[in-house]
């Protein structure tokens, strides 16, 4: 997949920006003026769930991307706010986002599988921010994770017979539990200072009546709608078969008897069965309806008679009002922890047994780290290095190189597995404790063995490629933007 031009529109603002070449540098010659905005805006055209910037709401821009699918063919995606229209020349298909979002992607980078889907945007996007610091499980951007499990459970097809499932729920399950934690801490909190004490009003005591006649009111009123059309649709049945003129012959007998609302059986007294039904129900619902308009009337003549509070002092009464047993919620979360730990380690073994393609990625990590100067000590010789969850021990220099081979390996590991192409993505590689000299050789490496990939680096410096383009942003991007060779 190759990006070819964007379009960013936002009322009489138009600018477009063309990727002439398979490399691209975003240039200005200082910070803040708009290159990860750019970056960012590419990844909102693609549906990715960007989060807005200081600024910049995505949502607000009419957005046109341009890429060449892996058939060659030209797609051109549209996105105003959650809704894109895909266009191939030949059909034109809508998304709504982030439902459809797997859909969309599985047409862009012509890949089935999900989780390989779910972590495309981690092995070849690198943001200025957080990207630079995730190695093998991180948020690349906003709540876009990376999972170096899932990825590999997806290149190999491998499934893990409802593991992952249960492990989304223990993570929902720890994640409300904790919610409920810091209520009771915010409880307790708010009880020791003397703060507030829950207490009705009479203001809340009406809205809390009403709450309730408004919940009795809705069945009441939907069972009436449903008599009322089963009156209409029986007198509608009486009317057709009366018209249809249709006639029985009584068996062994000459005698015919015409079919009408006289002659069939018990016609009238269901009728007259629905018909009381009706009324009773009619009459619950005005009852319902007569007690509403008192307590509305009340509520409406009596409000300047009760305390305004505000909407922290209503926060506060309703957290009080809550039980919550602050030790077992605890408990509980550390039970769910302890499953989640041990759902995890088995997830983890299940994809430990694809031998062969985590040698491949291992191997292929390694050879661009040992280029990069980083030896042994940092990335062990045995395959399981690449389930590292020890960073601690990486810092600075050493830490930007071992990502920036990690992300070498999972989009080469990619292409060699699905035959995709991913676009490489780098936001201000020159940034952190990195000196030009390891920068230098990161280029090389580009150069080397990635020169049927398109690249697009965001930088206030330029970089030494035999054939680019630049996007110069002199002031800022949302004013002007120019390409030049």
């Amino acid at each position: 997949m190759r990006l070819i031009s964007l379009n960013i529109q936002k009322g009489f603002f138009k600018n477009t920006f063309d990727f002439k070449t398979k490399v691209t540098i975003i240039h200005s010659k200082k910070n803040s003026v708009g290159k990860t905005t750019l970056l960012r805006f590419i990844l909102y055209s693609l549906g990715y769930n960007i989060p807005n910037m200081r600024g910049i709401n995505f949502s607000e821009y009419d957005l046109e991307l341009t890429i060449c699918a892996n058939d060659g063919k030209n797609l051109v995606i549209s996105r105003r706010n959650d809704l894109i229209t895909l266009e191939n020349g030949e059909s034109c298909d809508h998304f709504s986002l982030p439902v459809d979002i797997n859909a969309l992607h599985k047409i862009i980078f012509d890949i089935e599988n999900s989780e390989i889907l779910n972590n495309l945007l981690g092995a070849y996007y690198i943001d200025q921010e957080k990207g630079w610091t995730g190695l093998n499980r991180y948020n690349c951007i906003g709540k876009i994770h990376f999972s170096i499990e899932e990825l590999i459970r997806g290149l190999a097809n491998q499934s893990i017979d409802g593991l992952g499932e249960e492990l989304t729920i223990k993570k929902r399950e720890i994640q409300k539990y904790k919610y409920m934690l810091n209520i009771a801490e915010y409880k307790k909190e708010i009880s020791e200072l003397g703060e507030n004490i829950a207490y009705d009003t009479p203001a809340e005591e009406i809205e809390n009546k009403l709450a309730v006649l408004y919940s009795e009111r809705k069945p009441v009123f939907d069972e009436l709608k449903r008599l009322e059309s089963v009156v209409r649709k029986n007198t509608s049945f009486k009317k057709h078969i009366t018209n249809c003129k249709i006639s029985v012959k009584v068996p062994d007998s000459e005698k015919i008897i015409p079919v009408n609302e006289d002659t069939i059986v018990a016609l009238r007294e269901t009728e007259d069965l629905i018909s009381a039904r009706r009324k009773m129900v009619a009459d619950s619902l005005s009852e319902i309806d007569r007690k509403i308009k008192v307590l509305e009337q009340q509520r409406n003549s009596e409000s300047t008679m009760f305390t305004v509070k505000s909407s922290l002092e209503e926060f506060d009464q309703s957290i009080l009002k809550m039980k919550i047993d602050a030790i077992a919620t605890q408990r509980i979360i550390s039970r769910l922890t302890s499953d989640k730990k041990s759902l995890e380690k088995q997830i983890t073994a299940s994809v430990k047994q694809n031998t062969e393609l985590i040698s491949a990625l291992h191997e292929t990590i390694s050879t661009y780290a040992k280029e990069l100067g980083v030896g042994e000590k940092y990335v062990r010789p045995n395959n399981d290095y690449i389930f590292t969850t020890d960073l601690k021990s990486l810092s600075g220099a050493i830490f930007h190189k071992i990502v920036f081979a990690f992300r070498l390996g999972y989009i080469k590991t990619i292409f060699n597995y699905t035959g995709t192409r991913l676009p490489i993505i780098l936001d201000s590689p020159s940034g952190g404790e990195i000196e030009k000299e390891n920068v230098n050789a990161m280029i090389k490496i580009l150069v080397r063995d990635f020169s049927e990939y398109q690249i697009i680096i965001a930088s206030i410096y330029d970089y030494d490629f035999p054939e680019k383009s630049i996007i110069e942003i002199n002031d800022n991007l949302l004013h002007f933007g120019k390409n030049k060779n």
